[in-house]
C-alpha cells in the first residue's frame, strides 16, 4: 500500500454503485474497502483503505443531489469549500456557502443539494460509530 499520493493518482467516478448519478463526481480519499473498494468495472475507488473513516471530496453542479437517506452506522460532516448547497439534517434546512459545514448524525435523514451558478465542492468525512459494523453500507 502506498500512503502518500498526489492528484495524478486520485479516481474520481460519476456515481454511487447503488443508483445512476447525474453529472458531477466524487474522489473517494479514503474509506472502508469493502464498502469503496472497487467499482463495477473492477477498478479501484479508494486511495486509501481505511477501517473507520471515510473522506472523500464532492464536486457537483447546481442541481444534483444525494437525496434523502440516512447511515445506520456512521456519522458525518461536510465542509463547503466553494459553491453553495442546501443541507437538510432532520428537521433543519439551510442553504451555506464557502466555509459553511454540517454535522450528520447516526439514523437521522440528510441531504445535500448544489444549488446556486457555480459548481460545489464539498470535503466529507465519515466515521464509524460501530466497529462491529466498520466496512457495511448503511
Amino acid at each position: 500500500m502506498r500512503y502518500i499520493h498526489d492528484k495524478e493518482d486520485l479516481t474520481p467516478y460519476a456515481g454511487f454503485l447503488h443508483r445512476p448519478e447525474p453529472e458531477g463526481f466524487t474522489a473517494i480519499i479514503a474509506g472502508p474497502l469493502e464498502a469503496y473498494g472497487f467499482d463495477k468495472t473492477g477498478r479501484e475507488l479508494n486511495q486509501f483503505p481505511t477501517r473507520r473513516i471515510q473522506l472523500s471530496i464532492h464536486t457537483w453542479p447546481p442541481g444534483k443531489a444525494h437525496g434523502s437517506h440516512h447511515h445506520k452506522y456512521w456519522e458525518q460532516v461536510y465542509y463547503i469549500f466553494s459553491g453553495q448547497a442546501r443541507v437538510v439534517v432532520g428537521d433543519e434546512t439551510r442553504i451555506v456557502g464557502a466555509g459553511g459545514s454540517a454535522f450528520m448524525p447516526a439514523n437521522v435523514e440528510h441531504d445535500i443539494e448544489a444549488v446556486g451558478d457555480e459548481e460545489m465542492v464539498a470535503a466529507v468525512v465519515t466515521c464509524v460509530v460501530d466497529d462491529d459494523n466498520a466496512g457495511e453500507e448503511d
